[in-house]
């Protein structure tokens, strides 16, 4: 029975994989409206350095989170997954909650994609209908906001929800446009993965999808800010730790099929629906060929590094 069911999932991921294709997200995205408000309450988009920058309360005009109902609460107050068995890592597959955290700003919380949600949780949502995993999603990206911000609260984040993956999706452009230093920025980036593993949760460092000032006033810096955060979670040589590269692999994308950001972008820094249709197809196709998604399980590791070298000789 367990390997019909397989054979059967397998089957089916890799039909859904072959069918989900770039135009079907669009066209979906096309049809679910790309339409919205020009300008989101409180907010003044930057078309470059010397504009604006991105910010505006939370709240104010951001997408629903596409997998909570009206009654659950996405907020800091209480999570919204349930806390019962089917949470527990030994809970059967088919019965599984994996509760993800988000941490970002605008792209990552799905700014300019009303009805989509946003990349990440249109990949959550196809995750979790592609797999017997439900992915629950906790979106605690806030639009203009940088790695600092969060300092005073993604410890008491990571303690009161319990994340079993925390989804690492800065798209940068908030820091490069406040000046924050490489260095600074790639520490709070390396202590927001150790905290999450010293939290035992999965770690998703997901770049950004990219948008007009990813060309423009920021194409140089950006590659670099990318490049650089990406060391830093390979620099871990953690079995927990995961890249998935929107932004390089989207770049490639629109390189190979010769077509121009303009259709994919709402302004200079934000993707429209049909962006974060594409950026989100990339994303699923990757996460299904690396990630465990059928099984997201922590993996332990030795405690020091006198345990590992034993374990080593052991071996």
């Amino acid at each position: 029975m367990k390997r019909r069911w397989q054979m059967a999932f397998l089957t089916f991921a890799l039909v859904a994989s072959a069918l989900w294709i770039p135009a079907s997200l669009t066209a979906r995205a096309a049809e679910g409206g790309t339409s919205g408000p020009s300008v989101q309450p409180g907010y003044s988009a930057s078309a470059d350095a010397g504009s604006t920058s991105m910010h505006a309360s939370a709240g104010s005009g951001v997408a629903p989170n596409p997998l909570h109902g009206p009654g659950n609460l996405t907020g800091s107050e209480e999570s919204s997954g349930s806390n019962g068995a089917a949470n527990a890592p030994n809970a059967p597959a088919q019965e599984r909650v994996v509760r993800v955290l988000i941490i970002g700003s605008s792209v990552a919380r799905g700014w300019k994609d009303p009805k989509g949600g946003g990349y990440l949780h249109r990949t959550f949502s196809a995750l979790s209908t592609l797999t017997p995993i439900t992915y629950d999603v906790i979106d605690k990206a806030e639009p203009g906001k940088g790695v600092l911000s969060i300092r005073n609260t993604y410890v008491k984040w990571l303690e009161t929800y319990q994340p079993q993956i925390v989804c690492i999706a800065w798209g940068g452009l908030d820091d490069l446009y406040q000046h924050t230093p490489f260095r600074v920025y790639d520490e709070q980036v390396r202590w927001q993965i150790q905290e999450a593993l010293d939290h035992r949760a999965m770690v998703m460092l997901v770049t950004t999808p990219v948008s007009k000032a990813s060309y423009t006033t920021y194409r140089v810096a950006q590659q670099a800010l990318m490049e650089s955060e990406i060391q830093v979670a390979d620099s871990f040589h953690n079995p927990n730790v995961y890249v998935f590269n929107v932004f390089d692999q989207m770049k490639a994308y629109l390189q190979a099929h010769h077509e121009s950001i303009q259709p994919l972008m709402h302004d200079s820094w934000h993707p429209n629906a049909r962006g974060h249709a594409l950026a989100a197809e990339l994303l699923v196709k990757d996460i299904l060929g690396k990630f465990p998604v059928t099984a997201p399980v922590f993996k332990a590791e030795p405690s020091s590094s006198a345990d590992r070298a034993r374990q080593e000789s052991a071996s």
